[in-house]
């Protein structure tokens, strides 16, 4: 079976080549393929393109393939930042590597170029896929001398002994028998999650400070988030018609601050 390895994106990607040249002496990859959020205006755009530039450069034999992690009605996800666009994380590289595995892939997935948050949901994506041993998942540890040099996209001759590779230890997830991955994949959001998948990235910033302060007024909720309160006002009501619509409950709602503040509490 091929092997491809797989690595997530943050705004140090020497490690991501780094750890491949290692460990393409010891196993044979078909293909490269990175994982990564918005690759244009969020903070991995730098790293992005130097990765890709390398990568066409250095690795001209070896495919390689980036798979941008998205909201999951498409919608750029910027970094991990609250709940709403971690589980969008977490599905969208769960997605990407039970494709592979589908399609009869061994996977190695390297932690070492991403956030902290992201590695984490990739491990977990992991822990619900991966078959130990012939899957694996690594991470790679660089001396201070390369990490303060921006730019090693390989490692220099004389500090080749000092990085080391680790191979983390797997446990797969216990799922209850009879759940399939497609199952996990075609989990219904909760109903909370599900309506901030309609809102605009305003709309919900709006709303969780909402949840967050649920007795504070309009004009309390403008000073925390550097708007009149009558700009939240409007906002509010933008929130309250797609609300409505999403309850198809028509105008009865009596409370709709109330009602919103149900929903986004998952009542």
């Amino acid at each position: 079976m091929p092997t491809i390895y797989i690595a997530t994106l943050g705004q140090r990607p020497e490690a991501i080549t780094v750890a491949f040249d290692r460990l393409h002496e010891q196993y044979r990859y078909e293909a490269l393929a990175v994982l990564h959020t918005e690759p244009h205006v969020s903070a991995i755009a730098q790293a992005y393109s130097d990765l890709r530039a390398v990568c066409a450069s250095d690795y001209p034999d070896i495919p390689t393939r980036f798979h941008e992690i998205t909201h999951v009605d498409g919608e750029p996800l910027i970094d991990i930042s609250d709940q709403h666009s971690a589980e969008a994380y977490y599905r969208g590289v769960l997605q990407v590597l039970y494709e592979y595995k589908r399609d009869g892939w061994l996977l190695h997935l390297m932690l070492a170029g991403g956030r902290k948050a992201m590695s984490i949901y990739a491990m977990l994506a992991a822990s619900a896929l991966f078959e130990p041993p012939h899957d694996r998942v690594w991470t790679v540890l660089s001396p201070e001398a390369m990490l303060a040099q921006p730019g090693q996209f390989h490692t220099p001759p004389g500090l080749r002994q000092q990085v080391q590779l680790v191979d983390l230890p797997l446990r797969p997830a216990r799922i209850a028998p009879g759940t399939t991955v497609e199952a996990l994949l075609e989990r219904p959001l909760s109903r909370s999650r599900a309506f901030l998948a309609k809102l605009t990235p305003a709309e919900r910033d709006l709303a969780e400070l909402l949840r967050r302060n649920p007795y504070a007024s309009n004009d309390q909720l403008g000073q925390l988030s550097n708007k009149s309160g009558r700009t939240v006002e409007n906002q509010l009501r933008t929130i309250y018609d797609k609300m409505i619509g999403f309850l198809d409950k028509g105008e009865s709602i009596t409370d709709k601050r109330q009602a919103l503040l149900d929903i986004l509490r998952g009542e």
